[in-house]
């Protein structure tokens, strides 16, 4: 029994692999990005080199002193990749950001959480609004902002939790959109 499950197994992996190869061989860029699944996972310094067109620097997951970041956004979020608004309101993206620290703070590891959602008609109660400045365009709040710090031993430490209460946020993005769409 235990190798016709084994056998099904390989069979179904092969059938993905041959019906969805994009699904199967998804992978990111040499700077983090993933196209297709709206993603990027690097550092810093490289998400900044792709938006800039300049060539991605090597890096260690484990090498202190850099910022690393993880990026997940929505399909109406891809046009603000090549510089330009979203495409709906609604559209959003999830930043996290961490580092980890040297010298006195050794063994520290440095945290930031943020959520970002495009509503460019109707202001969303409780966010902080964006400016221009920060977002190239108008009509960004932040709906998660998350600053924390884990020492060595597992300790945390919160150094700010500027969040709105999230499930008053997702009721009011929902209203938002269902209301604005009818």
């Amino acid at each position: 029994m235990k190798i016709k499950s084994k056998f099904l197994f390989i069979v179904l992996i092969l059938s993905m692999v041959v019906v969805f190869p994009s699904t199967a061989f998804a992978q990111t860029d040499q700077y983090g990005y993933d196209a297709h699944a709206r993603t990027f996972k690097g550092t810093l310094d490289n998400w900044e080199a792709f938006l800039e067109g300049t060539p991605p620097t090597t890096f260690s997951w484990k090498q202190k002193d850099t910022v690393f970041i993880e990026r997940k956004w929505s399909k109406s979020f891809d046009p603000m990749v090549q510089g330009n608004p979203p495409s709906a309101p609604g559209a959003w993206q999830h930043v996290k950001l961490w580092e980890y620290l040297s010298g006195d703070e050794l063994g520290w590891t440095w945290h930031e959480e943020l959520g970002i959602v495009y509503s460019p008609n109707k202001p969303i109660p409780g966010a902080v609004a964006l400016t221009p400045e920060e977002m190239m365009f108008p009509g960004f709040y932040l709906i998660k902002d998350k600053e924390w710090s884990v020492g060595p031993n597992g300790e945390v430490t919160t150094d700010q939790d500027l969040s709105p209460n999230h499930r008053i946020m997702r009721r009011m993005i929902k209203f938002s959109l269902i209301k604005r769409s009818l």
